[in-house]
């Protein structure tokens, strides 16, 4: 669910696999306590996963329906606002912190700007080609 249609799934599918490497390179780069670490990895992980079994332009497997996918979005940005406060390293981890802060208001930015009206059929700039 989207309140604007405005970010094309094509474009979508490039944040979405920018992210989830961005956050496990970050996490691993800057280090810290395990947890905080932890939480890139594993949410960046879940992204890199879920963009691949999308059925949207970048997905490889093409398994989940990207209205689904739409919920995972939702759900990463929540964990990464939400994990320094309750895995307890926001004032240990500042660095890390502010990282996934800025990442889960970003997830949820795209997130609410994205077209998940995708459909194999339509082309890249979201116009479904004239049959003969």
């Amino acid at each position: 669910m989207s309140l604007v249609r405005l970010l094309p799934a094509w474009l979508h599918a490039i944040a979405d696999y920018a992210v989830g490497a961005g956050l496990i390179i970050i996490a691993l780069a800057v280090g810290g306590s395990g947890k905080a670490v932890a939480a890139g990895v594993v949410v960046g992980a879940t992204v890199l996963l879920v963009s691949m079994l999308t059925k949207y332009p970048l997905g490889v497997a093409k398994v989940l329906p990207f209205t689904v996918h739409s919920a995972g979005d939702y759900l990463a940005a929540a964990l990464l606002l939400v994990a320094p406060f309750a895995l307890n390293f926001r004032s240990s981890d500042t660095g890390l912190t502010a990282v996934y802060i800025i990442a889960g208001i970003a997830v949820l930015g795209v997130s609410l700007i994205t077209n998940y009206q995708y459909s194999e059929k339509r082309d890249w700039n979201g116009r479904v080609p004239a049959t003969a």
